[in-house]
């Protein structure tokens, strides 16, 4: 049977009415894993609540596609619903269209007829803690993808190529102060008052591109949280802010740490709390060319951070390439456009089977 847009639609129309918000991955692993041996064309692997799906070797150089199976929690919109060429629900765009269509071309593709094997990774917790990352693990039970030419993760990019990613990281800065009754506030010293200068100054922190490869990437520094004070009527002894940085890939974490923490006074506590290093531009990698040639698609940087990185830490070129809409991530009118299902499929599957 072809693969088609209503074909896809219908498709992700079922991912998206299977719930796996980060932590809850159990139902939609089974039908995936169910969907995928019922085909009964390749290898399935299980790590945990991540699936391998393996093409059967032909000794061609393996490509990988991944894409993440959780999504944020539901914002109202936790059942598909289709307005004229739109799939709105939670997941929709972030990133079950990528899945659907990874889904589609492990059953359609006629696999003897590509020009690599291929392999399709299903993972956990990728919308979590960074350690959670299901990818994590599934490169270190399966190194064998390590040995890729390329990696393609379905992320949402509105079907134009992004390159690399920024790194990210999360900063906890602690004020001191000391506490003392409200009424007699010059027995103590408000950790608020003492921290205000810098709050604003910091919240000014301009957003500034970097050009790499002849692609923008911005650098940020944004409070996301702050906190102080327990009761009415008491001087806060200690005010929390915590920072969270957006570096690009030509950083390193050990510049963009030491960028941060010049920025906050010495007597200020500081602590890195999460971290997640930049994924490499392979811009001029001759697969990613190739790509870039057969399918027309524009070319951008990534802005947020995605598990590029964690393929071209381990030494495979790597680019992000969905259907899916970027700004419309993790939002409550997410929704994915059913045409670009079909360009995505179609791209990738040329991709795969032609030589030029």
């Amino acid at each position: 049977m072809p693969v088609t847009d209503t074909s896809l639609a219908e498709m992700l129309e079922q991912l998206v009415n299977i719930p796996s918000v980060t932590g809850n991955e159990q139902q939609i692993v089974d039908w995936i894993t169910r969907r995928l041996a019922a085909s009964s064309r390749g290898e399935i692997i299980r790590h945990g609540l991540s699936i391998v799906w393996r093409a059967p070797r032909k000794g061609r150089p393996l490509i990988v596609l991944a894409g993440h199976t959780d999504t944020v929690p539901p914002q109202g919109n936790a059942t598909a619903k289709r307005i004229d060429d739109r799939l709105y629900g939670v997941g929709t765009t972030d990133m079950k269209a990528g899945d659907a269509v990874m889904l589609a071309l492990a059953e359609s593709l006629d696999l003897n007829a590509l020009r690599f094997d291929l392999a399709c990774v299903f993972y956990e917790a990728e919308e979590g803690p960074a350690d959670g990352n299901g990818l994590k693990r599934v490169l270190n039970e399966s190194p064998w993808l390590r040995d890729a030419s390329l990696a393609v993760i379905l992320e949402p990019t509105d079907a134009a190529v992004e390159m690399g990613c920024n790194g990210s990281m999360n900063v906890q800065v602690r004020v001191p102060g000391v506490a003392a009754h409200a009424a007699r506030p010059w027995q103590g010293k408000n950790a608020v008052a003492a921290g205000a200068q810098w709050l604003a100054e910091i919240t000014r922190y301009p957003s500034t591109p970097h050009i790499i490869q002849g692609m923008e990437f911005r650098e940020t520094l944004q409070v996301t949280k702050v906190r102080a004070g327990v009761v009415h009527n008491v001087i806060p002894a200690e005010m929390l802010v915590v920072l969270n940085h957006r570096f690009p890939p030509d950083r390193t974490i050990e510049q963009a740490i030491a960028n941060v923490r010049q920025r906050v006074p010495q007597e200020f506590g500081f602590e890195v709390v999460s971290q997640s290093p930049p994924g490499k531009v392979c811009a001029d990698h001759d697969e990613v060319k190739r790509f870039v040639r057969v399918s027309g698609a524009k070319v951008a940087g990534k802005q947020g951070w995605t598990d590029v990185a964690r393929f071209t830490a381990a030494g495979v070129p790597a680019f992000n390439y969905g259907p899916g809409l970027p700004d419309l991530c993790h939002r409550a009118d997410e929704y994915c456009p059913i045409p670009n299902l079909g360009t995505v499929y179609e791209n990738l599957a040329r991709f795969l089977r032609e030589s030029a």
